[in-house]
């Protein structure tokens, strides 16, 4: 209990001197913008609107997940970027609203870059001295050998901080009945008795789930657990009884028609301001094309939509011309030679898919969804993964939750699992979360829309 309390006290400290930093990087704006004084008719003003300011600013930090305990230090920076520019144009827009035109639009400006400076300096003590991690958790690892190797991958990458696994146990489907007698042996280890999280992965069986929760349970341990397309599925069941006997209700993987709609409007609307706000940065872009390399400036590749229809999806072009002319469709890679120069910067930077807000205009896809795939690659994912054609009982998507949350080398199945729990849980604020999420991605190299 004193642990958690310490925890808790360090992470409140954590968001108190964020706050602090934020405000004294306000007042430091203040001060170089008036040579030192405070006038009253500006400086009143804004003290009127610096409840509305750290409210803002709060709530962005919460979106950008700035207080996980897993967080690494370049995606801290990185939504650090997005936080401090976005809470910086809606506090101008709150001055606007609430017609506080003393505030002066300039101190925003100072006062980002200073905030940005303060806090991410802040942000690199935190890390080092893992002000934010609870304490190291132990864990052991149970599944088939491949998902174990994939997961400790995984875990080393983004969760290493917090969690430690001190033990595997490996499945072996030919030899299912061993299970039991290697777990009763297992439980009787010291080690099992001090361990905190139990990480089942995807391949477990029922049968050896209800066991392992059972033991979870009567023992206070963590369950983690690797979600399969069955578990991601039920995530909104509604419960109905039958009688006095429980039933959980599926209703499939649709849009409701309410929330199809207020998508459309926001889509219509967020679409259409982007391609005017960005048409001189499309035009720039046009001119570096057809001066790197012959060929068309747009891009036009055939795609699979919402159920099954065929869809052209419009990119800037990042290759050289008929660059899958003899290889066939194969997904792109890094340092591809295919890929001109303009299209490299293209590609770090997400410019090149500028030109779907068009296809997002059309209705060809939403601006959240999940990314639409060319039939090949379907195809060939199907194969193996028959769940994937699941993907496509909702509209495609510019970005969506396998984008913000995973990585461009993140396998077909992972893509999936997150494509459906976005599925299960669509609503208006998980796409305006997932939209101001994916600002970051530009960020970050190993992200990819």
């Amino acid at each position: 209990m004193n642990g958690i309390k310490t925890f808790f006290s360090k992470k409140l400290g954590v968001l108190l001197v964020d706050i602090l930093l934020y405000v004294a990087g306000l007042l430091i704006a203040f001060a170089l913008r008036f040579q030192g004084n405070f006038p009253a008719f500006n400086f009143i003003p804004t003290l009127y609107m610096l409840p509305l300011f750290i409210l803002t600013f709060l709530i962005l930090c919460n979106i950008y997940s700035l207080y996980s305990e897993y967080q690494k230090y370049d995606d801290t920076v990185a939504s650090l970027v997005c936080v401090i520019l976005t809470s910086c144009l809606i506090n101008m827009a709150f001055t606007f609203l609430f017609r506080q035109f003393a505030v002066p639009r300039t101190i925003f400006l100072i006062s980002s870059i200073i905030q940005f400076v303060l806090i991410v300096c802040w942000r690199a003590i935190v890390w080092k001295k893992s002000l934010l991690v609870q304490q190291v958790k132990t864990a052991i690892i149970i599944g088939s050998a491949r998902e174990i190797h994939s997961l400790r991958q995984s875990i080393t990458r983004s969760l290493d901080r917090g969690l430690c696994i001190v033990q595997e146990m490996h499945l072996h489907p030919e030899k299912s009945g061993e299970f039991f007698i290697r777990w009763q042996k297992l439980k009787d280890q010291p080690l099992l008795k001090t361990v905190d999280t139990i990480i089942l992965c995807a391949s477990v069986p029922m049968e050896y789930r209800n066991e392992l929760f059972d033991f979870a349970i009567r023992h206070d341990k963590t369950i983690m657990l690797v979600p399969g397309v069955y578990e991601l599925l039920l995530q909104n069941a509604h419960l109905i009884s039958a009688g006095d006997v429980p039933v959980m209700q599926l209703q499939g993987m649709t849009t409701p028609p309410h929330l199809a709609l207020v998508k459309r409007v926001m889509d219509v609307f967020l679409a259409a301001s982007a391609l005017l706000i960005l048409s001189p940065v499309m035009l720039c872009v046009t001119i570096a094309l057809k001066l790197d390399s012959p060929g068309p400036v747009f891009y036009i590749q055939p795609r699979v939509g919402l159920k099954n229809q065929k869809i052209n999806v419009i990119k800037f072009r990042t290759m050289y011309k008929d660059a899958e002319k003899y290889s066939g469709p194969i997904l792109a890679e890094e340092n591809d030679p295919r890929i001109t120069r303009v299209g490299r910067f293209l590609r770090k930077t997400r410019l090149d898919e500028i030109p779907q807000f068009w296809n997002v205009l059309k209705g060809d896809m939403s601006l959240v969804g999940p990314r639409p795939e060319r039939e090949y690659f379907i195809s060939e994912y199907t194969k193996e993964i028959p769940q994937f054609s699941y993907r496509t009982h909702i509209k495609a998507g510019i970005t969506g939750l396998a984008q913000v949350e995973g990585t461009y080398s993140t396998n077909p199945e992972n893509k999936l699992k997150y494509d459906l729990f976005y599925a299960q849980n669509q609503s208006l604020a998980n796409d305006l979360v997932i939209l101001m999420r994916t600002a970051k991605v530009i960020f970050l190299k190993d992200k990819a829309l």
